[in-house]
């Protein structure tokens, strides 16, 4: 193995733990947004669903800008073009909107309006994930580009990815419109319980795949 593919195996490797984490963060969120809304606790328990997804956005954007940086590290003639498109930009959002959105959930906590500003979390990390899904693809392209899978795994990684990036645009305008409605009064609790629900869905199954993707690359 070359030394530029055994960094992207060690990249790969790194990738695969942080989502990982991700996933975990994502079941937590699922399990405490269903009880929830099986009427247990429900804004204690919204307040910490927000922390975990808030958690979750800086695993992946944090994963995601660490990988970007070292694509563009590498040597002009390995380099993919698409190294230089600026789609970091698009993961250092969601560090910040994770950042924003475990500050939300801690002040929602204390009582702070607690309704308005998780409403306000969920529609950030609604809109982080539809203005991320564009580069989500991006990189998944970059990375089966760079751990140089056979033609046979390279497609079923492909069909992965692809599926993962296409639930994470539905995912984030779902959100969106849900924190909106729950801002606008229409059932605010119920509403912001789905809505962090189908986020930790999708951190949950994001996650998943790309381990999943990842651990084919293991294999070669």
């Amino acid at each position: 193995m070359s030394v530029t593919h055994h960094g992207h195996f060690d990249s790969a490797k790194a990738a695969s733990g942080a989502s990982a984490s991700e996933a975990v963060a994502g079941i937590v969120a699922i399990v405490l947004t269903i009880l929830g809304l099986a009427h247990v606790s429900p804004t204690f328990l919204m307040a910490v669903a927000t922390i975990a997804v808030g958690v979750a956005m800086i695993f992946r954007g944090g994963m995601v800008a660490t990988e970007y940086a070292s694509l563009v590290a590498e040597p002009g003639e390995t380099r993919p073009a698409a190294a230089d498109l600026g789609g970091s930009a698009a993961w250092s959002l969601e560090l910040l909107v994770g950042a924003a959105g475990i500050v939300l959930g801690i002040l929602a906590l204390l009582q702070v309006s607690s309704m308005d500003l998780i409403a306000i979390a969920v529609i950030a990390f609604g809109g982080a994930l539809v203005l991320g899904s564009g580069s989500a693809a991006q990189l998944n392209l970059m990375r089966l580009t760079m751990v140089g899978l056979g033609e046979e795994a390279q497609r079923m990684a492909a069909g992965i990815l692809s599926g993962s990036v296409a639930i994470q645009a539905v995912a984030g305008l779902t959100a969106v419109v849900l924190g909106i409605l729950a801002l606008a009064g229409m059932g605010s609790a119920a509403l912001i319980l789905i809505a962090l629900l189908t986020l930790g869905s999708f951190i949950l199954v994001n996650g998943s795949a790309l381990t999943g993707a990842m651990l084919m690359t293991f294999r070669q």
